[in-house]
């Protein structure tokens, strides 16, 4: 009876979360990097677009491609992306554990414990970057793990989700090596080969260079390491001070739902997780010579969910013991249900600032060919960029995108300084309200 009521609270708890995650996506808009593929798409054309994109900037094939198909059926398709990943990801989880309370919880855990939900979850090029591969893969390891012999999407799926980032590739080669050193699975090898051909046709994008050449000569290798060991440090101790509450809650649901796993997987589960975290925080630091992005740590972050969740599972679990990780379960519900209190508080800002971005976004689209100086809006959403008050910052949003004669948040500013010259005679003015 309690394992019942406990299946009953958590799953209504978590589910709450997760359905005004979906809501609170249903708010998301275009802003900072997501204008720039756009902007290549009405410059270039849809396939032209992609070819340009990975010479001059990304070899991120699979993340060209989605947000270059996003972009030519319109800028709304950004409401719907996050609510589409949290019901992915609660499906792949469901694959995976077989049981809805414990996918429930694990999604919720990964998707609102990672430290910075805007950008990995609200933010259509973090999103589509970490997440959405992320679900992609768990989906895929959820049905690789059970079978022997492999089929095409045992290369598919690995090929085409580390084509979203450098990061989601690492981590794939990583699990994937590991698991085969442990099972000798011929899925797991053909995920393995498929994530390294994937990781090559990222690396040889010539728009790598291009990147590295903003940032500083990679430091010598002995440095690398040092920072590598202190953001492993630093990642791991956060993430149980931060999101501790959270691990213990799939902690205990994986040890009251889980079928019972050997405590191998278990280890091999948190080799994967030290492993990763350590690869993709080195890469970091050798090609972005600065901490990995918190956004990027929310594929790391899920491994080592996964891992406390191996761990609750890998635990024996006798009769008696069932009530009193029921009531304790319970007891952690009111977790899921705080962090849906908050997401609740973040939908009125985030509706607003929807509806204004829809009528500004309509007003520019009337206005091809003119300038535009926009009032009273805000120049950053969170921690990213919106507009410029440099006109030449806003050039692919305003002149490519949008096909206006330049596009100015008010006041105006070049150089770093205000600019006190006349303004275009007959501009046109909008505030953002």
């Amino acid at each position: 009876m309690k394992e019942r009521a406990a299946a009953v609270v958590v799953s209504f708890t978590t589910a709450s979360a997760l359905v005004l995650l979906c809501v609170r996506g249903a708010f998301v808009r275009w802003f900072s990097d997501d204008f720039y593929i756009p902007a290549c798409v009405a410059q270039f054309g849809f396939w032209r677009s992609q070819t340009q994109w990975y010479r001059a900037w990304s070899g991120r094939f699979t993340f060209n491609f989605v947000d270059a198909l996003l972009a030519v059926i319109g800028p709304h398709t950004a409401m719907i992306v996050a609510p589409l990943m949290t019901i992915a990801m609660v499906a792949a989880m469901r694959s995976s554990v077989r049981h809805w309370p414990l996918a429930l919880v694990m999604s919720w855990a990964v998707l609102l414990g990672t430290s910075d939900v805007p950008q990995s979850v609200l933010w259509e090029t973090g999103l589509l970057s970490y997440a959405v591969p992320l679900a992609a893969f768990a989906w895929w390891i959820g049905n690789a793990s059970g079978r022997t012999e492999w089929r095409w999407f045992d290369a598919a799926v690995p090929f085409f989700a580390g084509g979203c980032s450098e990061t989601e590739v690492l981590v794939q080669i990583v699990i994937c090596a590991t698991a085969f050193a442990a099972w000798r699975r011929k899925p797991m090898l053909a995920g393995l080969f498929a994530s390294i051909l994937c990781l090559a046709v990222i690396a040889m994008s010539p728009g790598n260079a291009i990147r590295k050449s903003y940032l500083a000569p990679t430091p010598p290798i002995v440095d690398v390491m040092a920072a590598t060991a202190a953001d492993a440090t630093s990642f791991f101790s956060q993430t149980l001070t931060r999101a501790g509450l959270k691990l213990l809650a799939v902690f205990l649901a994986a040890a009251l739902w889980a079928p019972r796993v050997p405590r191998r997987l278990a280890v091999v589960a948190v080799l994967c997780t030290v492993s990763a975290a350590v690869v993709s925080l080195a890469a970091g630091e050798v090609a972005l010579i600065a901490p990995l992005p918190e956004r990027a740590r929310l594929i790391v972050f899920a491994l080592v969910v996964a891992s406390i969740a191996a761990a609750g599972a890998s635990l024996p679990a006798p009769e008696r013991w069932r009530s009193v990780l029921a009531v304790a379960t319970i007891l952690f519900a009111i977790v899921p249900l705080v962090s849906a209190i908050q997401l609740a508080r973040e939908i009125p800002e985030a509706s607003a600032f929807a509806g204004r971005w829809d009528r500004l976004d309509a007003f520019l689209r009337r206005n091809r060919g003119r300038d535009v100086l926009v009032y009273n809006a805000p120049s950053s959403v969170g921690t990213l960029r919106f507009l410029y008050h440099d006109p030449k910052q806003n050039t692919p949003i305003g002149e490519t995108l949008y096909g206006l004669r330049s596009l100015t948040l008010m006041p105006p500013y070049r150089n770093g300084g205000l600019d006190i010259s006349p303004l275009p005679k007959d501009a046109v003015r909008y505030r953002f309200e």
